[in-house]
């Protein structure tokens, strides 16, 4: 039996077309570099808790001269309870206050857990105001919450705390002076209601 020759094949080189795909990123950067120029950002403010060491006997002096408000406003299932310099709002002077009640309730009671609006953030707005007039350099706030409130009364909460019409841009590019509207713009965010 006599062999059969193969036909050899000719391989052939393709070659690659870039010109497309060249075409389409020509379009596609400059689109999105115009994208960008028009995509607003969103920030919040949020400060860590701050450690330092034992303060010196001058500025202990100057502390109980000058005692700082210390807000604490603790996010509950049942509304809010606001804290500041350590004694809760609505305690007397004498006695403490029961710390599992709320010193501002639930606007809407029975509504919900997942209805972010049953709770009465304008009460806590001016609230905010009242102590803003009394202490009107202070500018944080610290914020807790239970664990099963949701993340965006967390949220709402803040900015209770920093006043609804507050706009600080301009202020944190040293353009203007603080807004007379905003009140606790820097909020600490700490773990557990205390």
């Amino acid at each position: 039996m006599a062999k059969r020759p193969r036909k050899k094949m000719a391989e052939k080189v393709v070659e690659a077309n870039l010109l497309p795909v060249m075409n389409i990123m020509f379009l596609l950067i400059p689109a999105l570099l115009m994208a960008m120029e028009f995509a607003s950002m969103a920030a919040i403010n949020v400060s860590p808790p701050k450690f330092s060491s034992a303060p010196s006997e001058p500025q202990e002096e100057k502390k109980e001269q000058e005692k700082p408000l210390d807000l604490k406003i603790f996010v509950m299932e049942e509304g809010f309870r606001v804290e500041a310099s350590g004694q809760q709002e609505g305690a007397d002077a004498g006695k403490s206050a029961d710390s599992s009640r709320p010193t501002i309730p639930l606007a809407k009671s029975g509504a919900p857990v997942e209805d972010f609006e049953r709770y009465d953030y304008k009460a806590l707005e001016a609230k905010a105001k009242e102590y803003k007039a009394l202490f009107p350099n202070d500018v944080t706030v610290k914020i807790s919450a239970e664990a099963n409130v949701p993340m965006q009364v967390l949220i709402w909460t803040m900015d209770a705390a920093a006043g609804t019409d507050c706009k600080i841009g301009k202020f944190l590019k040293g353009t203007e002076d603080i807004p007379d509207n905003c009140y606790f713009w820097q909020p600490i965010v700490e773990g557990g209601v205390g």
